[in-house]
């Protein structure tokens, strides 16, 4: 398992400080799915990706609620046109159900938009707010 610190910019992934953390692979019905997990902008938003392999099971988007808007709403996002918006809400984390295989080295992305006072909604962090991990997951 590695958790690895990413952001994307401009659809170009950099490498950053690795965070190293030790935690069990969860058992599935078809075998073992192992994780991958990487938070962005000083654990403030933080991408958890379970799966085997290039294949996808699901992906939990957190924030820390303390430091990002209060409304608003999870996005991820992949190679493509690839993205999936879950509901506007107080929700301090998501599952996406993904269930989807990508080539190697795909980028999955977790953003965060808050709610503005005037109902328009501004992505956390700007171009930097993404938490990404890769394929293959384990």
């Amino acid at each position: 398992m590695r958790f690895t610190r990413r952001a994307a910019q401009g659809g170009v992934a950099v490498a950053a400080t690795a965070l190293v953390l030790a935690a069990p692979a969860a058992a599935s019905t078809s075998g073992v799915t192992a994780k991958e997990g990487v938070c962005a902008m000083g654990q403030t938003l933080c991408n958890t990706t379970y799966g085997t392999g290039n294949s996808v099971k699901e992906i939990v988007a957190w924030r820390n609620t303390n430091v990002t808007a209060e409304i608003g709403f999870f996005e991820i996002f992949g190679p493509g046109t690839y993205k999936v918006t879950g509901p506007t809400s107080r929700e301090q984390d998501h599952t996406f159900q993904v269930n989807a295989s990508f080539p190697r080295g795909t980028l999955l992305c977790v953003t965060f938009w808050g709610k503005n006072a005037n109902g328009s909604f501004t992505k956390y962090g700007g171009k930097n707010g993404n938490a990404c991990t890769s394929t293959p997951i384990g």
